[in-house]
């Protein structure tokens, strides 16, 4: 007959989410209006439906099993010394007279030992200890860099000024006056539709997801494309996107010069960053054409007589 839900809390004042792993750093998530930032990363945005979908899968996870009704060997459960451990928070700004200023933890949710396809849990300072499903654990990001929004750049197309891709060689581009582009060097045709749809897609780039630290798995050193854009006439505001190695699910790894961290560019969005901009020339007249167009017209009988 008891409750199964692993925990009961109310999202209306819910306001910090601290996320805690042994030897794998914190991250603190707070809400600000509808969306949430990252605090431990100077207030940077947050993915809001990350944090989202987090708060659901802690009001909807269900109990396994119910281990103990007496938590008096935490050692036992690896309960003593948490390998994760969520925090969830209200918090106010000023004191009232129900409240103090600061922040107020709901509950307290502590992961133990793994067992099996089970994870030991407790809640707060319950005496029960209980067990959950083991890849509660994987859904549950750790890293603050995990956590930042997914839009990587937030630009309109015909804000980008200057363009530079690097692929085998390199090709670069510059919006002139009258809003049409040409080469920095030479003069071959320019694929205007290949060029806007890389506009396109540039301007409002979104990753998958964020990996976290950049590492050299990540084929940086070795880039399948490198793209440097400026978003100024004066070219002063230059960002930078590099497109390393394949993931392991058939997607790619980018960087940013202006986020830390390794995220996923997925495959429509890396076809598009790769798409030709030197366009076919218009092909040369037929011969027959020429000569049609070049032959004296026969006067007809008609206008003999």
């Amino acid at each position: 007959m008891r409750d199964r839900h692993l925990v009961r809390f109310d999202t209306n004042i819910l306001d910090r989410i601290t996320i805690e792993a042994a030897s794998k750093g914190k991250a603190v998530l707070a809400r600000k209006g509808e969306e949430w930032t990252i605090v431990n990363r100077n207030n940077a945005p947050a993915n809001s439906g990350e944090a989202l979908r987090l708060i659901d899968t802690l009001k909807n996870e269900q109990i396994t099993k119910f281990v103990e009704d007496v938590a008096s060997n935490l050692p036992k459960y690896g309960l003593d010394k948490p390998q994760l451990q969520i925090t969830l928070s209200s918090f106010a700004s000023g004191n009232t007279a129900e409240t103090k200023a600061g922040e107020q933890p709901i509950a307290t949710i502590a992961f133990g030992k793994i067992d099996g396809d089970n994870v030991y849990a407790r809640l707060g300072d319950e005496p029960f200890v209980v067990a959950v499903r083991r890849k509660l654990l994987d859904e549950i990001h750790v890293d603050p860099l995990q956590w930042q929004d997914l839009s990587i750049f937030k630009f309109k197309p015909e804000q980008i000024h200057r363009l530079s891709v690097a692929t085998n060689g390199e090709q670069a581009l510059v919006r002139g006056a009258n809003n049409e582009w040409t080469w920095t060097k030479g003069s071959e045709p320019i694929n205007q539709v290949n060029l806007q749809s890389l506009l396109n897609t540039l301007s409002n780039l979104h990753a998958v997801r964020w990996i976290g630290p950049t590492v050299a798995q990540h084929g940086f050193d070795k880039p399948q494309i490198v793209i440097t854009f400026t978003t100024s006439p004066d070219d002063k505001a230059s960002h930078k996107l590099i497109v390393g190695a394949p993931t392991d699910d058939g997607m790619w790894f980018g960087k940013i010069d202006e986020r830390d961290g390794t995220f996923v560019v997925n495959n429509p969005d890396f076809n598009a960053l790769k798409l030709p901009l030197v366009g076919q020339p218009p092909p040369p007249p037929s011969p027959s054409a020429s000569a049609s167009a070049t032959a004296s017209p026969v006067s007809s009988p008609a206008a003999k007589r």
